[in-house]
């Protein structure tokens, strides 16, 4: 410092014995040194550039490569190939299947040859053949005792042809006979209003 700062004798500082230059300049900022930050002297851009261009110049070798040896490439087999042999049948004569007959399951023979037979309007006697007629699907019902509320044996289908062996009797305003079946000679009663005589 040039002048001590000291007070004068009324307590202040003499301005004019001060040099304010000399004595603030420890207190200024010393100026700083430059930066040596290191810059990128080429732009990215241009790196980019030119792998663009070697990928684009590849792409069009390979591409001219394989147009030029396409025919040799071709005959090169990656995987085997798997052949087949066309048999072809030779014509021969068709034969149509023959047709069968369907017959369905049922618990009612077959009409035999005298269930074929005419019937007559003779009237029922111990001895005579007849015919059942008028039943429609369901068949006569053979009962065991000349009743409708009588045991039912089973039914006799409709067309098949019995002996007469008893009767007649009366019961519930009915006429029943006693038939007996030719297949098995069991015998059982049935209504009159559903049997018709077979003429021997």
């Amino acid at each position: 410092m040039s002048v001590q700062k000291m007070p004068n004798q009324r307590g202040g500082v003499d301005d004019n014995a001060i040099n304010w230059e000399e004595d603030l300049k420890p207190f200024t900022r010393l100026p700083r040194a430059p930066r040596n930050t290191p810059r990128q002297r080429v732009p990215a851009l241009i790196p980019g550039l030119i792998s663009l261009v070697i990928v684009v110049v590849a792409c069009g070798i390979a591409a001219k490569f394989i147009s030029d040896n396409r025919p040799a490439l071709s005959n090169i087999t990656i995987a085997p190939t798997a052949t087949f042999a066309v048999i072809i049948p030779t014509a021969t004569e068709f034969v149509p299947p023959t047709a069968t007959p369907y017959v369905a399951p049922t618990d009612v023979p077959p009409p035999t040859a005298a269930a074929q037979a005419e019937t007559t309007n003779d009237p029922i006697s111990v001895g005579a053949m007849v015919k059942i007629v008028d039943t429609g699907p369901n068949g006569l019902n053979f009962r065991k005792e000349p009743s409708r509320n009588a045991e039912k044996l089973r039914t006799l289908p409709e067309g098949n042809v019995y002996e007469v062996i008893g009767g007649p009797q009366e019961a519930d305003s009915l006429v029943w006979w006693q038939l007996k079946d030719p297949s098995d000679g069991i015998a059982g009663w049935g209504a009159a209003d559903y049997m018709r005589v077979v003429p021997q």
